[in-house]
Order: structure tokens, then sequence, then C-alpha cells
């Protein structure tokens, strides 16, 4: 085995502190350490050095910020991109042109400059005594795959994915993050857990696991709290599935909880009185099918569904969940009004699932038209927004600018308070301008300013409001 040289090894402080070097020349490189005092006494001063850096970097922007600075990143190069008015092309796309200047020179000094990133998140803030494997970290940190987060009693994180999700964790506390940037998996063994997850796409999964629970999500906020005895589920906003050690799923909305240790794993219903059939009369539904019994087959076929969007190749996988969404159909026919309360939540899933498959599929059409039908009375606010902004980003691409603009109007009535308030007001001010409905775009112009002065559309706002131009 090649030794290293003391030159060797101070170029590769940082990554040892990181825990990005391989076995084998983590081994080199301990081993040249304990023989040499000089680099011992180096390698001593970085680790005392390189968290304190790394905390003078300014805190990450929240979750919600980033997704409306990737949307307002979206818009700009899309701009960049499109045919070029005949007059004062230039002044017009100057921003746009800067944006990607300057994004292709950040990428470039990061290609050449820097190593890449260990994991799909850092850390945003760092209060007490946080740790990864054995090692104390600091703000801005990057958190290897799999490596054991601890964190003291009375210590606090909020560690920044790089999909713009945020988890926040009390301690005393022990978590690890698995999977990928897009399909995350954080294994919680002890301690507080709270996430703020942004609206992932369908082929995306964002999943906290504990003993005994697992917590799917898309597009919401939530805490778990996990002990060795048991774990417990609250939901902030949105809706979670948690699927419980014997494998039943239970729907838990915004408002709503669940601990495993309480929870009964299957609910059984109350016997129905039915009244005898008159004659000729067909029976409301499977007649040998009890409530929980059709509620349990809808859960698994909604994972099932979520199975096959994420297939490769992606129409086939389409296809596949199309057709279990029409099985599942047929099967609960006749149900609904017998088994509402008990099948709601998931027949709501459903329909969104069904929603986001036409859209994946490419069947732009009857996409819009399936989230538009989400916008009913009685339906989960969080889920009438998102789906009517899924409606609006549809209707945009395909030119619909008047039904865009329409809908992301509705999106905003729908959740006033709702993760997506601030791109539905963006988008429904943008949709106004370009279907030249002049004064109802300074109107949300207006109202952007009012809400989020100093949003990323601000500047767009502000000449909005003024006299109108693009």
């Amino acid at each position: 085995m090649t030794e290293l040289r003391c030159a060797d090894v101070e170029a590769r402080f940082v990554d040892a502190i990181d825990g990005r070097l391989d076995s084998a020349e983590s081994v080199r490189f301990h081993a040249h350490i304990e023989e040499c005092a000089a680099c011992r006494e180096r390698a001593a001063i970085w680790r005392g050095l390189v968290p304190g850096m790394r905390a003078a970097v300014p805190p990450a922007p929240g979750a919600m910020a980033t997704r409306r600075m990737q949307i307002e990143i979206e818009r700009k190069l899309a701009a960049a991109i499109a045919p070029a008015p005949a007059r004062g092309w230039r002044w017009r796309w100057a921003p746009a042109i800067g944006l990607v200047a300057a994004a292709a020179a950040v990428a470039l000094w990061l290609r050449v400059g820097q190593t890449p990133p260990v994991g799909y998140a850092a850390f945003a803030k760092v209060n007490g005594t946080v740790s990864i494997g054995d090692r104390a970290t600091a703000a801005a940190a990057r958190v290897p795959v799999g490596a054991p987060i601890v964190l003291a009693a009375g210590s606090a994180a909020e560690l920044v994915l790089d999909s713009g999700a945020t988890i926040a964790i009390d301690g005393p506390g022990q978590l690890a993050l698995d999977g990928s940037a897009r399909d995350v998996a954080v294994r919680l063994a002890a301690g507080t857990l709270r996430a703020e997850v942004a609206h992932r796409r369908s082929d995306q999964t964002f999943a906290v696991i504990t003993r005994d629970l697992r917590v799917e999500v898309r597009g919401t906020q939530f805490s778990v709290a996990a002990t060795e005895a048991s774990s417990r589920v609250e939901v902030t906003e949105g809706q979670v599935a948690v699927q419980f050690a014997d494998g039943h799923t239970k729907l838990v909305s915004a408002g709503d909880s669940v601990d495993s240790a309480v929870a009964a794993p299957e609910e059984t219903p109350a016997p129905e009185e039915t009244p005898a059939p008159s004659a000729g009369a067909r029976p409301a539904g499977p007649a040998a099918a009890s409530c929980a019994e059709v509620a349990r087959s809808c859960q698994a076929t909604a994972r099932a569904i979520r199975a096959s969007m994420r297939q490769t190749p992606r129409i086939a996988g389409s296809e596949r969940a199309l057709r279990l969404i029409q099985e599942a159909r047929r099967e609960m026919r006749g149900t609904e009004a017998r088994c509402e309360g008990s099948t709601a939540a998931c027949e709501d899933e459903l329909r969104y699932l069904n929603a986001e498959t036409l859209n994946q599929a490419g069947r732009l059409d009857d996409a819009a038209a399936a989230f538009r039908a989400l916008d009913r009375r009685g339906a989960p606010a969080a889920m009438r927004q998102n789906a009517l902004f899924a409606a609006a980003q549809i209707e945009r691409r395909q030119g619909r600018v008047a039904a865009a603009a329409a809908d992301f109007e509705r999106a905003l009535a729908a959740a006033p308070r709702g993760a997506l308030h601030a791109d539905a007001l963006v988008g429904a001010m943008e949709s106004a301008r370009a279907a030249g409905e002049g004064e109802r775009a300074r109107a949300l112009a207006t109202r952007y300013l009012q809400e989020f002065p100093r949003g990323l559309a601000a500047p767009a706002a502000r000449r909005l409001a003024a006299d109108g131009a693009p």
C-alpha cells in the first residue's frame, strides 16, 4: 500500500472531515496522521477551523422560498428562448440573458473549483451538540447518505434538502438520510422531526420511516415523534399516508394525528342494520365486502398506482396505472353512499392520482379536466389548491392563458394560506397579462406587492402595477 506524503494528507483534510474518503484512502490517511506529529497538529487545526468557517455562511432559504426561486428561474429561462419581439428586445431580454450567463458561470465555477457535494441535504442551522457519525458538525455541512445524525439532549438542527424540503429535528434524537434526492427516505430512530415538503412530481417520493411506521407524503407539513415504544404523526397541512407494521395504511389529513401505540391495527365497523331488499331490487355494492375491506383495497390500489407511475418506461407505467384506477372504480361502484366516511379520503387520492397519471401520459386535456374536477365542495383545501394549480400550469403550456388565469385565481381562493399561494398569485398575474386583461393583471400585481413586497416576482409586479408593461 503506497504511503501518503504530507502534502497529499493536507490536500485531503476537508474530505476527511466530511467523510468523503473511501475505505482504503481513509486507512492511509489516518496511518500517516498517527505517525506524523506535524500533520496531526495541522489536522487538529483544520477540524477546528472548518466548522467555524461554515457557520459563517448565511442560512439557506426556506422550502417555499426555494420553490419560488426555481419557478422564477424556469420563467426567465423560458423567456430567454421565446421568439424576440420586433422592437425593444435588448432591454427586455437582458435580465434573462444575464441570469443564464450567471448560472453558467456559477456552474462552471462549481465544477472546476469545488468537490462534488455529499448526499442531497445540508445543515441550515445547528444548535447544541450535533454530530454526523462520530464527528461534530456545523451549519452548511453536507450530509452523507446513510450516515447516522445524532443530536444530544437540548440540541436542535434544521436540514435543507436539494429539492427544497426542510427537516427540523429536536434532540435527543437520531436519524439518517437514505434514498436519493428524487426518492427521499428519512429513517428516524429517536426524537421529534418536523418536515415541510414542497409539491413533488408524481415520480418522486418523500417518506419518514420509524421502527413501526412509514409516513409517505407529497406537498405537506407534518411532524413525526419516535421512541422505542411507539411513533406519533401529526399533520399540519395537506395529507400523509401512514403505513403500520402490519401492512395496513391510514390516510391522515391536516389537523389529525395517529399514534402507533393507541391506533387499532384495523377498525372494525359497527354492525349495520340492513333492511331486507324488496323483490327485484339489486344489492348496493359487493354484499360480501365490509367498508373496512373496501378502504383497505382502495389504499392498496393507491400504492400500486404510485409504484406504476415510477416505472420505466414512463408511458408503460402510466398505462398500467390507468388500468388499475379503472379496475378500482369498478370494484368500488355502489359503495360510495354506504362507505362514504371510511373511503372518502382514499377516493380523493385515487382521483388525484388519475389526473397526475393522465398528465404523465401526455393526455393534457383530460388531465386538466381531471384536476379541475377535484375542486368540489368538501374536498381538502390543500388538495383543491394543488389540483387547480396543476390544471392552470397545463393550460398555460397549451397557450390557453385566459383559462390558466382563471384556474390560478381559483387555486388562490381554495387555500388562501396554502403552500402554493405565492406561486398561484404570480401565475394569475402573468396569465392575465398574457391574455390582454391589463386591469386585472395590475390588480393582481398590486396584491402581490402587498403580500410579498420582497418576493422574487416583486420587480416585475412593480412594473406591471405602475404601467402595465410586460
